[in-house]
């Protein structure tokens, strides 16, 4: 790892390197706080959680090849070690001295919802041209992010770093590790209000993204939002746009904004990319044609649902900022996979299971049912809590039920103390075929994975309502 010798780390830690004479030149090879994931020449951050301390296991990681421990209390074990106050805060200070020595591009992701998706389109995209680092998992907060960046190596051309945050105060932290090249911002929704307060909270803190880009950074936002197209100006540029809002389009193609650099535009100008039209869409996958600054061209996304296209047209923005050509770009979209719990297609006989349980917010419920009315046959809903709604919580639960006896749910089962909101939204328009149980565990007593034999079925909740096991139950 570039320049992560042993004195150098010290360095940016400012304190002193004890055991270590005679090796202060050694480059670092990699580095985690979990022991069980050290190999040879890594760094060990030993860190305090609320049931393991990772002091304890200072020595599985010597025996394992550790070349540094950064600890809070001195080991009893042979090995060079930086003794400091807060292995955490140590951990992201490291971070972001490692991020320092980087040329490759860096783009970071946040929004509301949907930034695993978009992340994971990006990568795609990306890897028409470049050797790309994305984050793997949920390694999105002020642990993840730091390791993620730390996970950069020689070989990589590009990193995708995915930012999530849910109070005041996190983003700018993790934007000053990440630093990146390119901030994208998916959109501004009804997320984490119970510490945001409202969707003008949630914005101010999203967009403290920006405050980690350099002087030609650029800011590639959703141009649909009404929220984010406030943002006049980052880093003394317009905003780059991306959207499917086709009159806009359809009203300014006829100009000559599409010659124009994008800095000079105004916010009646179509969005830089744009989507022109769909061709065909279904669970598993769109045909669409988008226009990439000026120019049209057609892709497809193997991954269900239409907001899946708007995915992609972030990934397309950022891959022309990029250098992309439409064909590395239109290759690398086509080459995204899905990701467990987000919106995955599983097939068992005559049932499909839609996998979209890692996380929700009202926002994402309702593109989810969309994406469920999409299918053939019986379609089931199978919906738990959202959390950190705030006040407003019962409120929203109950719109998300309406919403889905709108579109027309056949079976709506509600899971959860808060999802009783929603099934009364679903009964509040005469739809009697909406069921509400207060956990998982009266949902498996009343029903069999024989009852959707037939069905396409949609499960989605908050991730600490652990939905993957029903998930499981269906297809195992």
């Amino acid at each position: 790892m570039k320049n992560m010798t042993l004195q150098n780390i010290a360095a940016c830690l400012e304190c002193p390197l004890h055991n270590g004479e005679g090796r202060e030149a050694f480059e670092i090879t990699g580095a985690d706080l979990d022991s069980r994931k050290i190999e040879p020449g890594y760094l060990f951050f030993a860190t305090r959680g609320e049931r393991v301390d990772g002091h304890s296991f200072i020595g599985q990681a010597a025996a394992k090849g550790a070349a540094l421990v950064v600890c809070e209390k001195a080991p009893d074990v042979d090995i060079p070690y930086i003794l400091v106050e807060d292995s955490f805060r140590a951990l992201k200070q490291v971070a972001a001295y490692y991020r320092q020595q980087l040329t490759i591009p860096v783009v970071g992701v946040t929004g509301s919802v949907g930034k695993t998706s978009t992340k994971e389109m990006i990568a795609a995209a990306l890897s028409g041209k470049f050797r790309v680092l994305k984050t793997a998992g949920n390694y999105n907060n002020e642990v993840g992010v730091p390791l993620t960046i730390l996970r950069i190596r020689d070989e990589h051309e590009a990193a995708v770093i995915e930012m999530g945050i849910n109070h005041f105060g996190e983003m700018e932290r993790l934007t000053a590790i990440v630093r990146p090249d390119i901030a994208v911002i998916t959109n501004i929704g009804q997320c984490h209000l119970e510490n945001l307060g409202d969707r003008d909270g949630v914005l101010k803190a999203k967009t403290a993204i920006f405050q980690g880009l350099p002087e030609n950074g650029r800011a590639v936002l959703n141009g649909d939002d009404d929220k984010l197209v406030t943002v006049q100006e980052v880093r003394g540029r317009r905003p780059v746009y991306f959207g499917r809002n086709k009159a806009v389009a359809r009203d300014c193609i006829a100009g000559t904004a599409l010659n124009e650099s994008p800095d000079s535009r105004t916010q009646t100008d179509p969005p830089d990319v744009y989507l022109e039209k769909i061709l065909d869409t279904d669970l598993f996958g769109s045909r669409f044609v988008m226009n990439i600054f000026g120019e049209s061209v057609e892709a497809f996304v193997p991954l269900p649902g239409e907001h899946m296209v708007t995915n992609a047209l972030a990934a397309a923005a950022v891959g022309h900022l990029l250098g992309l050509t439409q064909t590395e770009i239109v290759n690398g979209i086509a080459s995204v996979r899905a990701v467990d719990g987000r919106s995955h297609i599983i097939r068992k006989g005559d049932m499909t299971v839609i996998d979209d349980c890692y996380n929700a917010n009202p926002v994402s419920m309702k593109s989810a049912i969309d994406l469920l009315m999409s299918a053939k046959g019986l379609k089931t809903a199978i919906l738990g809590d959202m959390f950190e709604l705030g006040e407003e919580e019962l409120a929203l639960h109950k719109d998300v039920g309406v919403y889905a006896a709108r579109a027309g749910v056949d079976r709506l089962i509600c899971i959860g103390e808060l999802s009783r909101a929603m099934q009364e939204g679903a009964v509040s328009l005469k739809n009697t075929n909406a069921f509400y149980f207060p956990d998982k565990e009266s949902f498996f007593k009343a029903f069999s994975p024989a009852d959707f034999e037939r069905d396409t079925v949609l499960i989605k909740a908050s991730h600490g309502m652990a939905f993957q096991e029903i998930v499981n139950w269906l297809t195992e």
